[in-house]
């Protein structure tokens, strides 16, 4: 997946109000792996769940180095909650 590499360039330039927890992390990609789905037609939620189980654990490294502690801000947060494509979130949200 290509949206790790833009994630990371992404979020360092956000304004921010806080570091990036792990838990932040997860959830943002949590969402990425879902709407990605969504816009491929998979509904089906046990293949949501491990798809998104399997894409943090084969992307951890990446995760903790290229977003935990990184500035985030709650708008952003906010934002990529309310997304409803990928794309938005790292051409609207992570920008």
């Amino acid at each position: 997946m290509g949206m790790f590499a833009s994630f990371a360039v992404c979020i360092l330039a956000l304004s921010a109000c806080h570091q990036a927890s792990e838990q932040d992390c997860e959830r943002i990609i949590d969402k990425i792996v879902e709407l990605e789905l969504k816009e491929q037609g998979v509904s089906n939620p046990k293949w949501v769940q491990e798809r998104k189980a399997a894409t943090r654990a084969s992307k951890r490294k990446e995760l903790l180095s290229g977003c935990v502690g990184k500035r985030v801000s709650m708008s952003a947060m906010q934002c990529i909650e309310n997304a409803e494509t990928s794309e938005e979130i790292t051409e609207k949200c992570l920008r």
